[in-house]
This record gives structure tokens, C-alpha cells and sequence, in this order.
């Protein structure tokens, strides 16, 4: 329990002050203990730095594992809408995300060749669920032929490019926009006789 406050906390304080300017003292007044109580739990503070980074890590590709899978009686368009909204959502207001954020671009440099690696690992993972859902939606007829893996690519960034934004959104206006985005896409991805039907 003092542990995930401990990293709570810290997690509040990298993205207040920065890594360089949270201190240990810090940490520990954020959470009610004392410094020598916090070094029984961490040695340093690249610890703790590296316990949160870790933590999230975990987190994301459990997400990224459920998001992916199938789900009984949903064929791949409606599946690809679901996750398209669905990691939107998952960014938007999500402190562990906006640190992820944050901290790939200006890593602490013990952490930046760890973060750069973990996170072309995790697009990765994402990337192989999409495209697997794709490849079963042209197996099935729902979406129309194309090369799987390009397919994918282009989903995945413009779903990223929102997520980069999501600060800026209400949540209304997210939608909305996650909408309108996901509505473009589905005409390009949809097999002929679903872009039809959506055009009648």
C-alpha cells in the first residue's frame, strides 16, 4: 500500500516539477512518510522513476492485449471502431498516459534508449493485434483486400494522432471528433458493398 502511494505520488511530482526537480523529500512529505521510510522502499530516485515507467508499461499492454482480442458475434469493422474510441478514451484524462507522453520525448537520460525500446515494443504488439483483426476482416469479406500491415500503420496513426491531442478535448468534443475521424477511415477500409450501404 506505501509502495503505490509512494509511486502515486512520485508520478504527481515528475509531472509538476520534472524529474530533476522532485526530490526525494519531496516524495516522501507527498506522502506522508519520512525520507528514511521512502529509501527502505527505494534506493534512489531513478528507482522509482523506473518502477512508474515499469508499472505503466504493465498496465498499457494488458490493455492493448483485451483491446485487440475479438469478442464473440463482432466482425472486424465493428471491432476496429470499438478500439479506435476505445484507446481515445483510455488516453483521455489518464495521468500514466500523459507521462508516457511527456517523458518519451524528454526522458531522464537513464531511462531515454529503455523508454525508446519498450515503446517500439508495445507499438508493435498493437500493431500485430490490428493488423491480425484486419487480416480476419478481409478473410470475411467485411473489409476490402489491401496489404494487412500497411492497412494497420495507417489506422494506427491517425488513432495516435488524435490520442496526442487529447489534452485539448472535452470529452464531448473528443467524441465527436473520434467520430468523425473513425467515419473517414471505415469508407476506406469498409469492403464495397458496406462503403454502399453507408452512402445511401
Amino acid at each position: 500500500m506505501t509502495k503505490q502511494k509512494i509511486l502515486d505520488n512520485a508520478l504527481a511530482l515528475f509531472m509538476e516539477k520534472g524529474y530533476e526537480g522532485a526530490s526525494m523529500s519531496d516524495i516522501a512529505a507527498a506522502t506522508g512518510i519520512r525520507k528514511a521510510s521512502l529509501y527502505a522502499h527505494f534506493d534512489r530516485k531513478q528507482d522509482i522513476f523506473q518502477a512508474i515507467f515499469d508499472d505503466i508499461l504493465a498496465e498499457y499492454a494488458a490493455f492493448i492485449r483485451a483491446l485487440t482480442e475479438a469478442r464473440a458475434g463482432e466482425n472486424a469493422l465493428a471491432q476496429l471502431e470499438r478500439m479506435f474510441q476505445d484507446f481515445i478514451l483510455y488516453c483521455h484524462e489518464n495521468m500514466k498516459m500523459y507521462f508516457w507522453d511527456r517523458y518519451f520525448y524528454f526522458p531522464p537520460d537513464f531511462m531515454a534508449e529503455t523508454m525508446q525500446r519498450q515503446t517500439q515494443e508495445t507499438q508493435t504488439l498493437f500493431l500485430d493485434g490490428i493488423a491480425e483483426c484486419m487480416r480476419r476482416g478481409m478473410e470475411g469479406g467485411s473489409l476490402r483486400r489491401q496489404n494487412a500491415a500497411d492497412a494497420a500503420l495507417a489506422y494506427y496513426y491517425l488513432m495516435i494522432g488524435i490520442s496526442m491531442s487529447v489534452k485539448l478535448y472535452d470529452r464531448e468534443t473528443l467524441l465527436h471528433d473520434t467520430r468523425a475521424a473513425w467515419g473517414g477511415l471505415r469508407r476506406g477500409l469498409a469492403a464495397e458493398q458496406d462503403a454502399n450501404k453507408e452512402n445511401e
